[in-house]
């Protein structure tokens, strides 16, 4: 008989409301949901694996929001049930703005068995030498899901992907992702520290119109916030930056190098 598996929902966050709004989906799953802030794109990962008092780990980006819990669940289940380390969406499947490696899952939205990864996680290694050269570089934490792809061999279960109507969301059956979180609430260090590849695109207005079908479909009303709240957001948001800046910063001697080694 297959034991209960002890779940949790995981957020790497930069921005509070989106968070909450973000939460407000599954929260009522009654698991804990954990927000991480300050994390490296990898780094995320390994606070999860740590955590020895989850066996399913619900990944759930802050400009992702559930419209279908139930089946987010039974994706849980079926991870325990079935031996499924990884489940989620191709980072080159249909409605993905980009078109990266297709055997890596994007985490925007993934269901992580870290019961049966944990088995394996003390022989985890950076794997530099990739096969597929003309992704390396990519996103940091790619070298996390190869390592995943070495370690589990046909234990990544790829989700169907779709567009949706406003040209960027990318549509799950069980979620939207809207990409460009931080361009919810955009200011100069957002400019400056953050691409925009659609400028001509009002991204806030674009999310809010996603996130409010996604309570709609829910049945579920929308939190409104209150002024206290948002000039708590404001706060949090600095104290995000004053991390986010210098290890920015610090990453840029690196990606200079790799420029120059490409261009060579």
């Amino acid at each position: 008989m297959n034991r209960m598996p002890r779940i949790k929902f995981y957020c790497r966050s930069f921005n509070k409301e989106l968070y909450l709004l973000s939460r407000g989906l599954y929260e009522q799953a009654g698991y804990p949901c954990v927000r991480l802030t300050d994390q490296t794109a990898d780094g995320y990962f390994f606070k999860m694996l740590e955590d020895e008092t989850c066996d399913i780990a619900i990944n759930v980006d802050e400009d992702c929001f559930i419209t279908d819990l139930d089946a987010v669940l039974a994706l849980a289940k079926k991870a325990q049930a079935e031996g499924w380390v990884n489940i989620g969406c191709s980072d080159a499947g249909e409605g993905v703005p980009r078109k990266g490696d297709p055997e890596v899952t994007n985490p925007f939205f993934n269901v992580f068995n870290l019961h049966d990864m944990r088995k394996a996680w003390n022989a985890y290694r950076l794997i530099p030498e990739l096969k597929r050269d003309r992704y390396k570089g990519i996103e940091p934490y790619y070298n996390f899901f190869h390592w995943m792809l070495q370690a589990f061999p046909g234990k990544t279960l790829y989700l169907k992907s779709a567009h949706h109507t406003d040209g960027v969301t990318t549509r799950l059956d069980c979620c939207l992702h809207t990409w460009f979180a931080r361009q919810y609430n955009p200011g100069i260090l957002t400019h400056l520290f953050e691409g925009n590849d659609l400028k001509e695109v009002n991204h806030r207005q674009r999310i809010d119109a996603v996130i409010d079908e996604a309570y709609a479909r829910r049945g579920l009303q929308r939190p409104s916030f209150s002024i206290v709240q948002r000039i708590g957001f404001k706060m949090d948001e600095l104290c995000r930056w004053t991390i986010k800046v210098p290890q920015r910063v610090s990453g840029w001697p690196e990606k200079i190098r790799q420029k120059m080694a490409h261009n060579r």
